[in-house]
């Protein structure tokens, strides 16, 4: 973390001129340091700051590599947390003793950028394979408000993802967890992490409360898009071109289970909530039995005109899953109808999810920056 001035930090944590990713800690337009965090991406094309409540006699130190806030009451510790996929960054409080309140707030600003809940699964969701992971459920998946995509020689916005706020857990002295409700309310400018009374009044403090933000691109949650039989459910993201261009592969998020297998992308046309035809299908593609980020290329670029597409992954054929299962991250969000799992028996069943797929391509005028979008 570099010292910019006696009460700001900042750090370049993605050097990418493509997609940079930049951090400060306090306000730099400030004369004394406040306990704020701020994240930007994209050169600073979106951001979002949280700032704890200031109190009186409260003073800054740097420990044990945290920049920390404290007070009689309550500290702030802000520090960086790579063990997260992807990295991230930690701003959590530390309460010395049982507060006054159980509700923890902080005020936000936003910039270009949408929030989706991610709430629990469906038990049809859970029957059908899907994972949401514990710290997944109650979070919020952040996206840039209208851009996806790669642009060749340009932005890398890939799925348009942010960062992820993670699901809060509070820990005591003792080392007894408990999670804890994050509600983001733009409109008013209010992140609040609210801890179960009960906890607070048996915990041994100092307890801690830790909602931390993921740079991770991906969907935080697993779709699945394969099955054990052999049966392919392929999944689409809808998307618009504003004026032609070519597109040269789709990459998606992706990884199979028990045997790699290969499997194809497509390209349809269409419209929201309507599956269309077959434009274009992609190089036979290994899927990993790891997760990674798996390009699928196109023979010959795409050439595209100026309407609405589906991105479809899982088209498996002839060489589908067999013994293995077929799995895609995403995110529960977006526009209605604006994605769709398909059956073994071919009907599309749409809904909001942000599967991890994206676009890369050239646009045809020098001058238009991100004509491929994903509602």
């Amino acid at each position: 973390m570099n010292k910019i001035n006696n009460t700001t930090f900042k750090n370049e944590v993605q050097s990418n001129p493509k997609d940079r990713i930049e951090i400060e800690i306090g306000d730099s337009k400030q004369a004394d340091f406040k306990p704020q965090f701020k994240i930007s991406r994209w050169d600073n094309e979106v951001n979002f700051s949280i700032r704890a409540e200031e109190k009186e006699g409260g003073f800054l130190v740097e420990e044990e590599g945290k920049i920390k806030y404290k007070t009689d009451k309550y500290e702030v510790h802000q520090f960086e947390k790579p063990e997260i996929e992807g990295g991230g960054f930690e701003f959590e409080w530390l309460l010395k003793e049982k507060p006054d309140s159980n509700i923890l707030s902080t005020t936000i600003n936003a910039k270009g950028l949408d929030f989706f809940y991610q709430p629990e699964l469906t038990a049809k969701e859970k029957q059908d394979g899907y994972i949401r992971p514990d710290n997944i459920i109650g979070s919020y998946a952040v996206y840039h408000s209208s851009k996806k995509n790669n642009i060749e020689g340009g932005t890398e916005y890939q799925t348009g993802k942010a960062f992820h706020i993670y699901r809060p857990e509070a820990v005591d002295s003792n080392g007894v967890k408990t999670w804890c409700e994050l509600n983001i309310d733009t409109e008013n400018q209010l992140l609040t992490v609210s801890v179960p009374q009960d906890y607070l009044d048996n915990a041994v403090y100092p307890i801690i409360v830790d909602p931390t933000f993921g740079y991770i691109t991906a969907g935080a949650s697993v779709h699945q898009a394969g099955t054990a039989s052999g049966g392919a459910n392929p999944t689409g993201l809808l998307g618009t071109l504003s004026e032609a261009g070519d597109i040269s592969k789709t990459t998606a998020y992706v990884y199979i289970s028990v045997a790699t297998k290969n499997t194809t992308n497509k390209l349809r046309g269409g419209s929201a909530g309507s599956r269309g035809s077959l434009l274009a299908t992609s190089n036979s593609t290994a899927i990993p039995t790891t997760v990674a980020w798996t390009d699928f290329s196109f023979s010959s670029a795409y050439s595209a005109s100026a309407t609405t597409y589906w991105l479809e992954y899982g088209s498996y054929g002839g060489d589908g899953p067999g013994t293995s299962v077929g799995f895609i991250h995403f995110d529960t969000g977006g526009g209605s109808n604006t994605s769709y799992k398909l059956s073994d028996i071919g009907v599309p069943t749409y809904g909001t999810d942000r599967f991890s797929i994206y676009a890369t391509y050239t646009a045809s005028s020098a001058t238009n920056s991100n004509f491929f979008q994903f509602l």
